[in-house]
């Protein structure tokens, strides 16, 4: 197995990178139903790797992934910068929370304790498709922790989803679809995220299903399909203050041109880009492309006092 292949597999393992521990704040109850084992949050621990040095940048993965998605992208970010890639809730090598509610703004909530916890006032963000929504709530509640935001073919479930991704989000049948989510079902679907179908190798798709492999996890990814509310997120993207980039892969075929697009009309600071060849995973087919216009959008702070 070549060095290459090592490094990225050693990125999508548990003894990779640092933990530490958050709270999440408490589910409301009745009176009557509190006790000492409710009377405060769960403890949650999240996954992450901490590369590079500058100005902090935090990438999200989607729903369903982990932060493997970011193995041939970190080594051009953390040239410039100080990226933090994190395992979200009941992805990766966080742990599976019993009592998260999986909607936008507990996802939200995650990020905004994360960044206590490690110490961080304020940080750029890179977000991959959902997870765009939960970046961009925190920018509404919490303005003073962002820096710019780059979104990365933003967006949730579409109509050109392959089906037993939109069953995800059926309150009848999403429990089955989570239930039928298997190896075989994961090489199905990123057939359908790349331009270039070399990407897709029986060890990549591996990798990308080994952390999702567990029924804990499979029922965070249905929940947090299910409880995606999008228009709660276009109703304050006029608010927005932070600058945005927003980048999308023109071969996309999940995200056609008009999702990205409305994201960049309702946004007053956004700016936008197109990249070539690549498709739904841009960030993973075209990386150095996705990282020279990061570069470009923000520049490193070395450059800057060059």
């Amino acid at each position: 197995m070549s060095l290459a292949l090592e490094v990225k597999k050693y990125i999508n393992s548990e003894h990779t990178g640092e933990y530490v521990d958050i709270e999440l704040p408490r589910p409301a109850l009745n009176a009557d139903e509190e006790t000492e084992d409710t009377a405060a949050g769960e403890r949650l621990r999240l996954h992450y790797i901490d590369m590079g040095t500058g100005e902090p940048m935090i990438l999200l993965h989607t729903v369903g992934q982990s932060i493997y998605t970011w193995r041939n992208i970190m080594k051009y970010l953390s040239a410039g910068y100080r990226v933090i890639a994190l395992d979200l809730p009941g992805h990766g090598y966080s742990s599976r929370p019993t009592n998260f509610k999986c909607a936008i703004e507990d996802y939200a909530e995650v990020l905004n304790l994360f960044m206590d916890a490690v110490g961080l006032q304020s940080a750029h963000f890179m977000c991959f498709s959902m997870s765009s929504a939960y970046a961009l709530c925190l920018a509404r509640q919490h303005p003073e922790k962002i820096g710019n935001i780059i979104l990365l073919s933003p967006g949730g479930i579409t109509p050109e989803m392959p089906l037993m991704v939109r069953m995800l989000d059926n309150p009848i049948f999403g429990g089955v679809a989570s239930r039928l989510y298997n190896l075989r079902t994961v090489e199905k679907i990123l057939g359908e995220c790349f331009f270039d179908l070399t990407n897709l190798t029986p060890d990549y798709s591996a990798e990308c299903y080994k952390t999702v492999s567990d029924a804990e996890s499979r029922t965070i990814i249905r929940n947090s399909v299910y409880r995606y509310d999008e228009e709660s997120i276009f109703k304050e993207l006029r608010m927005l203050e932070c600058p945005v980039l927003i980048l999308w892969g023109c071969e996309d075929k999940w995200h056609t041109s008009e999702l990205p697009e409305l994201y960049h009309a309702a946004i007053k600071n956004a700016s936008y880009a197109i990249v070539r060849n690549a498709g739904h995973l841009l960030h993973e087919e075209k990386a150095d492309k996705v990282a020279a216009l990061v570069n470009e959008y923000i520049a490193p702070a070395s450059d800057l006092v060059q």
